[in-house]
């Protein structure tokens, strides 16, 4: 019977961590999205296969949610799985675990396959040979909540960043764990050390290229003080990205 979710192992090597000692944020996405590119291309969907019919997958969604930091020297795996296809999009999940077997972390995703010359997204119910309905495993959902409410009712503009040359990924979009830094640079140090993040959520509107300017407008979640919301925007005024970040508890004033 074939394997419907891969495992991959990893370790948190020196020069991967953050101020705080643990697995950066952004190294953590980039696995992340490393792992669900491997298990497509291993079930026939990956890059290299969709790019050959003219075809790239895009990130819509992603939430990371997690229990305990990984600390340097700790061995960890990031499990991947397919859930369930809805037309234009299709979800992934993850759980990470540790050398022992324990539950540290969980990922949720939600992607879209887009013709690279219409910019139109593909039908995923329609695709040749039954795409890859062969690999859902519709027992088993997305093992966190999925992506929360993001509604700036008084945005404040807190940062901007004009999008350089180690911004871009291999498209020449910005790529989309940068957008998570830019939201992690509008805490001090000290708050992050103290209030460590637990739950990042992203919800990606447009893309962003080389010299665009950025900004970051900010708010409180009325409903949680340890939530902060987020909106990139650039140029004319366009949502890039809506963004969440939830700490394990109330941060104190920089």
């Amino acid at each position: 019977m074939e394997q419907k979710s891969s495992s991959y192992p990893y370790v948190v090597e020196p020069f991967t961590e953050d101020y705080c000692g643990n697995l950066s944020w952004s190294r953590l996405g980039n696995l992340i999205l490393r792992c669900a590119s491997m298990h497509a291309g291993e079930h026939g969907f990956g890059y290299t296969q969709m790019q050959a019919v003219h075809h790239a997958w895009v990130l819509s969604r992603l939430v990371i949610e997690m229990q305990q930091p990984l600390l340097t020297g700790q061995h960890f795996s990031i499990e991947t799985w397919v859930d369930r296809v809805y037309r234009q999009f299709t979800d992934r999940h993850f759980t990470l675990r540790l050398a022992d077997g324990s539950v540290c972390g969980h990922a949720t995703s939600t992607w879209s396959l887009i013709d690279t010359a219409s910019r139109q997204p593909a039908d995923l119910t329609r695709l040749a040979d039954g795409g890859f309905t062969h690999v859902l495993m519709a027992d088993r959902p997305a093992p966190i909540a999925p992506l929360g409410r993001i509604r700036l009712k008084h945005p404040q503009p807190v940062d901007t960043h004009r999008a350089a040359y180690t911004d871009l990924d291999i498209n020449g979009h910005v790529n989309s764990i940068r957008y998570i830094d830019l939201l992690l640079n509008q805490f001090s140090p000290e708050q992050l050390r103290d209030n460590p993040v637990r739950r990042i959520e992203m919800a990606y509107c447009l893309e962003a290229y080389w010299g665009d300017t950025l900004s970051v407008f900010r708010d409180d979640d009325p409903n949680d003080p340890a939530r902060s919301l987020y909106e990139i925007r650039k140029g004319g005024g366009e949502t890039v990205v809506r963004g969440s970040l939830q700490l394990s508890h109330q941060p104190a004033e920089k």
